[in-house]
């Protein structure tokens, strides 16, 4: 389980008051918020590179808080293709990532297959297009199969295909228990695949209404 407890969030001025929340395994959960309202800064503060003003934020497994090192092992979060070396191939990052998060034990094969990567996955990434870059990015979620996967608008640049792709990828990830945290639009596709939708509005974290999600507000 993610867990936040009472966090604060203040960039120029106040972003977030107060958030208390739990995000479970085998749930996918989607986050909207007008530009500039925190969407991009709270998932950075779950996956530990941000640090908040006050709260909280930590995993726990059969009750137990786990430790950074552990911790590290069970999540994965990468923002924006922008992060992405130019002279390095996407091979490079899928073997990286399956050697740091997953020990080798991820199927980089199959997953260069699913994503339709075996064309360009060797060459260079400044020759990707921008939807190529995104479909390596999903591709390193897969890889890493960490349990928490934390998403920035993951369908940038993505076409109708590799859009059902992913929303495929998502639907068998949440089988396999793995937790998905996602930022999204107000009229994006993927509040269809989401458990729980939350919103970010006046300092304040909400959510609608679905009984299969656990959430505490």
């Amino acid at each position: 389980m993610l867990k936040v407890e009472n966090l604060t969030m203040v960039a120029r001025e106040t972003l977030l008051e107060g958030m208390n929340a739990e995000f479970v395994g085998g749930y996918a959960y989607g986050i909207v918020a007008t530009n500039g309202s925190g969407k991009t800064t709270l998932l950075r503060i779950l996956a530990g590179l941000t640090k908040a003003q006050s709260g909280s934020v930590y995993l726990t497994d059969n009750g137990k808080r786990l430790d950074l090192i552990t911790t590290r092992k069970k999540l994965f979060y990468y923002e924006t293709s922008d992060w992405l070396d130019g002279h390095l191939s996407g091979l490079d990052y899928l073997e990286f990532v399956n050697s740091g998060w997953a020990d080798n034990n991820g199927n980089i094969d199959e997953i260069i297959q699913y994503w339709d990567l075996a064309e360009f996955v060797k060459l260079p990434i400044r020759k990707y297009s921008l939807g190529m870059k995104q479909k390596i990015i999903l591709a390193m979620y897969a890889v890493s199969d960490t349990d928490y996967w934390l998403m920035d608008e993951p369908m940038n640049g993505l076409d109708e295909a590799n859009q059902k792709r992913f929303i495929k990828s998502i639907d068998k990830a949440r089988k396999q228990g793995k937790c998905i945290v996602f930022s999204l639009h107000q009229n994006d596709v993927l509040h269809n695949i989401s458990d729980r939708v939350h919103y970010i509005a006046n300092k304040k974290w909400s959510d609608t209404n679905n009984e299969t999600a656990k959430i505490i507000l």
